[in-house]
């Protein structure tokens, strides 16, 4: 199951690169929808139901999202954000297993504005709460994925934000 798991986040942390390379907010929720799933069943066989049920949320959370494209009504990000808080009282393992719901909820409420450069800073920050808890489930794909993440946003940071930002100035 380590094995199975370790290849599954190895194939989502795959998906997710790419999504953060797109700079239309459809794009790249198609890509992470995938990548949440591919994570979710990472989870699972590592038996980290919190980092399980989050990326199920966030498969749902970009679904919806999806749907209504950059006018989402903040009541389905308030729905989300409860079912999310509600999953993880009943996942509750410890202060560990909160990380993932605080990560997805400020990640969901990045991507639920409209703002792309706010949306790769949160995922940063949510990034570096997913590193600790992947160290303590032992998702070895999920940590290199995490960095790998973190890295991919940090160049889309550069090319979609900062870059633009001195051509735009010049």
């Amino acid at each position: 199951m380590f094995y199975i798991a370790q290849l599954l986040g190895l194939m989502a942390l795959i998906i997710l690169v790419v999504s953060f390379q797109k700079n239309k907010k459809d794009t790249l929720l198609k890509y992470q929808i995938f990548s949440s799933l591919l994570f979710a069943l990472q989870y699972l066989f590592l038996n980290a139901i919190s980092g399980c049920l989050m990326n199920l949320m966030t498969v749902i959370r970009n679904l919806i999202f999806k749907k209504y494209n950059n006018k989402i009504p903040i009541i389905y990000l308030i729905l989300i954000i409860i079912c999310m808080v509600t999953l993880s009282v009943f996942s509750y393992n410890g202060i560990i297993s909160i990380l993932p719901t605080i990560a997805v909820i400020l990640y969901s409420i990045a991507v639920w504005q409209k703002n792309l450069t706010i949306t790769r800073i949160i995922e940063i920050i949510s990034c570096s709460l997913f590193i600790i808890y992947n160290i303590k489930v032992l998702a070895i794909s999920g940590l290199i994925s995490t960095f790998i993440e973190m890295i991919s946003a940090i160049i889309a940071i550069y090319r979609f934000d900062i870059k633009k930002y001195r051509t735009n100035k010049n």
